[in-house]
């Protein structure tokens, strides 16, 4: 089986690791864990408890998120949307959000659609090496919220869709 030490070329196309050296990128998949899922199988679950990134290396990934607030605590009977669908071309991190978090809760659920492999890198793991050497914490932090802040802008244009065709349908009435 092969170690995460031979998807280094792969790992430096991460956007979570740009602008980081060779050696950077090694301390940093020395932290990180393979975890292989195989198709069809929940990665994380929507409101769980759990504080790790993820890195796809291989695979595709389907994100969803509940489309109602779970007002009685049923959660099972809830509809869930496709947010998004991600494959290992994409270079993709996900689950860095919970990093920010005091206690932290997925906001998304995320299902393998195909065989995937994936790094793991746990909170614990990723302050340990932030506090040893801040310049690599430096480097993953700003990446972190480059991507956060693409993601908040899609997402308040899509609020804005929204908005506006519930009031083109409002007015209509």
């Amino acid at each position: 089986m092969k170690t995460l030490s031979t998807f280094l070329d792969f790992f430096k196309s991460v956007p979570l690791f740009e602008g980081m050296t060779v050696e950077q990128i090694q301390t940093m998949i020395h932290l990180m864990k393979l975890r292989q899922v195989d198709a069809g199988q929940k990665i994380t679950e929507e409101g769980a408890n759990e504080d790790s990134v993820f890195i796809l290396m291989e695979g595709e990934v389907e994100i969803s998120k509940r489309l109602t607030l779970s007002l009685w605590g049923n959660d099972s009977e809830q509809q869930a949307k496709s947010l998004i669908r991600l494959t290992d071309d994409d270079h993709a991190f996900f689950g860095e959000m919970t990093l920010f978090q005091e206690i932290p809760e997925r906001s998304a659920s995320i299902a393998s659609l195909k065989p995937c492999k994936l790094a793991v890198l746990e909170k614990k793991d990723l302050l340990h090496i932030c506090d040893k050497d801040p310049r690599i914490g430096s480097i993953i932090f700003r990446n972190i919220a480059r991507e956060l802040t693409l993601r908040l802008v899609k997402a308040n244009k899509d609020i804005l869709k929204l908005t506006t065709a519930f009031s083109l349908a409002l007015e209509g009435d």
